[in-house]
């Protein structure tokens, strides 16, 4: 029986091309196999908790400004209720901060678990495992790095996880943000022209 040659490209570095995106692809079909699975699940929980998150964290950033307001009036009520409502804020952005990241651990046990059981898979179908380890010369213990590149990668995936799923969320809306307060300054630094075209429209 001949020896398999190296495979094409063995050594080469890695890069983000056509081939990496299909293989990311063939790996989600795994992690995500159907609309049910519980991975699914965990994924769009972590998607409301990181939206609330956001959310929170917004609210949070306007305590500092109603604090000028209420310290300026000497308002003692407004500023018990004030800070009232900062402390529960504090608390409650805590807490999805904690689940947010207990989700993510629970993600990478689940993503490791049903990955490393796939390659397992097509690892022990035929005489695979006989291939790779005494036909083979370019792939060296197979068994360790389907066990610690998939612990990598699945680490790295779930820590990652929370922050792409928010990041376009969080991009439309402040983007939409920037733009409002773009149209308030040009309503500003046009006021003296806008005023004379009003009146010359009504006149």
């Amino acid at each position: 029986m001949a020896v398999p040659g190296p495979a094409p490209g063995a050594g080469a570095r890695p890069r983000l091309d056509l081939q990496f995106l299909q293989r990311f692809l063939r790996i989600q079909k795994v992690l995500f196999p159907s609309w049910s699975a519980q991975n699914v699940l965990m994924f769009l929980t972590l998607l409301c908790v990181a939206l609330l998150e956001q959310l929170v964290i917004y609210q949070v950033g306007l305590i500092p400004s109603q604090y000028y307001g209420v310290l300026g009036s000497k308002d003692l009520d407004g500023f018990k209720a004030l800070t009232f409502l900062a402390v529960v804020l504090i608390v409650v952005n805590s807490s999805l901060k904690s689940f947010d990241q207990f989700t993510c651990k629970l993600l990478y046990v689940s993503w490791r678990k049903d990955l490393t059981e796939h390659l397992h898979r097509l690892y022990f179908r035929g005489r695979v495992y006989y291939t790779l380890n005494v036909l083979r010369d370019d792939i060296d213990n197979p068994d360790q790095r389907i066990s610690q590149d998939v612990e990598r990668f699945c680490r790295q995936l779930s820590s990652m996880a929370s922050q792409l799923i928010i990041s376009p969320f969080t991009l439309v809306y402040y983007t939409y943000q920037c733009f409002q307060r773009f149209k308030h300054m040009q309503i500003r630094v046009n006021a003296e022209p806008a005023a004379f075209y009003s009146r010359h429209q009504h006149l």
